[in-house]
C-alpha cells in the first residue's frame, strides 16, 4: 500500500500556541484511520493541520509524494484533500444543488468521478431537497450536504471532523452506511475524528488516540474493541 499521507514530528497550533506536539502518522491509499481522544486534546487541530488551517512550527506534511507543509489551503484541496469541518459550513443562502455545484472539481483520469447524481445516489434525501436552501435543511441533511460538497471535489483523502455529532440515531446509521460505501466502492482514504468511539473503531481498521496534543496509542482498532476497559482508560468513555 502506497503512503498517501505522511506526517512526521508535527508541532502545530494557532499562532504561537502549540497544540500538537510530535505527531507522526501514515495513511495509505484507500486506508481508513479513526482519531479519538477526550475533548480539547488536538483532534480537530490535527485535521486542520493537514488542510493548512494552523500554524506549523515543526515537522513535515507529505501528500501524494509532495511536501505540502507550506502549500495554500486551496492548493491542498486541488491536490485531492477533502475537508468536512465540525461546523459543516455549508452556504446557507444557496440551494443544495448550488452548494454542490460550486465545489465541483474534475480530476483527469479519475474513474467513476463524483457528480451531483452520484451524491444524490449516496444521499437520496438530498435529491428530494435539491432546490431547498442550506438553511432550510435539518442538521442531518446539512451534514450530508457538507460531505457531498467535499466529494464533489473528487478527493483521494477525506477528512471528517465529528460528522455524527448531535444527530439522531437513524441519521447516524445512514451516514455510517454512506462511509462504508465510500470505503468499499471508491477506496477513499478517510481520517475520521469522532466522539462515538465504538462506531469509529468499527468503521476504521486503525486508530490513533491523542491526549494533550501527543499520540498516546496507535494500532489496530480491534484491540480496543476487544478491551473496553483499556479504551475507557485512554479516552474516558467506553462507547
Amino acid at each position: 500500500m502506497t503512503d498517501m499521507l505522511s506526517l512526521s514530528d508535527i508541532c502545530a497550533g494557532y499562532g504561537e500556541t502549540v497544540v500538537l506536539d510530535g505527531i507522526s502518522l501514515t495513511l495509505g491509499d484507500g486506508d481508513n484511520l479513526a482519531v479519538l481522544g477526550r475533548n480539547g486534546v488536538g483532534k480537530t487541530t490535527l485535521l486542520a493541520t493537514v488542510m493548512g488551517h494552523t500554524t506549523l512550527h515543526a515537522g513535515s506534511v507529505v501528500f501524494a509524494g509532495r511536501d505540502i507543509a507550506r502549500s495554500a489551503i486551496y492548493k491542498r484541496a486541488l491536490a485531492g484533500i477533502g475537508y468536512v469541518p465540525q461546523e459543516r459550513e455549508i452556504f446557507p443562502s444557496l440551494s443544495v444543488e448550488e452548494n454542490l455545484t460550486v465545489a465541483a472539481q474534475r480530476r483527469p483520469g479519475r474513474a467513476n468521478a463524483w457528480t451531483m447524481a452520484r451524491v444524490f445516489d449516496l444521499f437520496p434525501s438530498l435529491a428530494a431537497r435539491r432546490r431547498n436552501m442550506g438553511n432550510q435543511l435539518s442538521g442531518g441533511e446539512q451534514q450530508m450536504l457538507s460531505i457531498g460538497r467535499a466529494l464533489m471535489g473528487n478527493p483521494s483523502l477525506l477528512l471528517l471532523d465529528e460528522p455524527l455529532e448531535g444527530l439522531a440515531p437513524v441519521i447516524i446509521d445512514a451516514l455510517i452506511a454512506a462511509l462504508h460505501r465510500l470505503r468499499q466502492e471508491d477506496r477513499l482514504a478517510i481520517m475520521l475524528v469522532e466522539q462515538h468511539a465504538r462506531l469509529a473503531l468499527e468503521f476504521a481498521p486503525r486508530v490513533l488516540i491523542l491526549d494533550r496534543g501527543k499520540a498516546v496509542w496507535a494500532g489496530d482498532s480491534r484491540a480496543l474493541l476487544d478491551d473496553p476497559q483499556k479504551l475507557a482508560g485512554l479516552i474516558g468513555v467506553a462507547g
